[in-house]
């Protein structure tokens, strides 16, 4: 019997958390995610991997960060932001710099 990669085994474990906080069933998310139980099943347990396109699609139906589901952290504050601005024109980047430095501004009490 082949030994189970560990990878695999936390990275199923997670999606399993992610579901089981959504107080969902497999069936459920099976449902949802237009995939087999047994698929799941075999994710969970780490007995499988997964394609990036149903990666994709689970991390978005379970509102997980795919981060935490592939490596067990979160992605920090910086990198959503970096994310979020990623192939924004130059003017959308003035308005939110020009919006972030105001809003910091107040906070600060200046």
């Amino acid at each position: 019997m082949r030994k189970k990669d560990p990878e695999k085994v936390d990275m199923g474990r997670r999606f399993r958390e992610a579901r089981e906080k959504k107080n969902w069933t497999r069936e459920q998310l099976a449902e949802r995610a237009e995939l087999s139980v047994p698929f799941l099943a075999d994710l969970e347990l780490g007995n499988t991997g997964v394609r990036l396109d149903r990666f994709q699609k689970l991390c978005k139906i379970l509102d997980a960060d795919a981060n935490y589901i592939l490596f067990g952290k979160t992605q920090m504050p910086e990198e959503t932001i970096t994310a979020l601005l990623r192939d924004r024109d130059e003017k959308t980047l003035r308005i939110v710099e020009n919006t972030v430095r105001a809003m910091l501004e107040a906070m600060d009490g200046n």
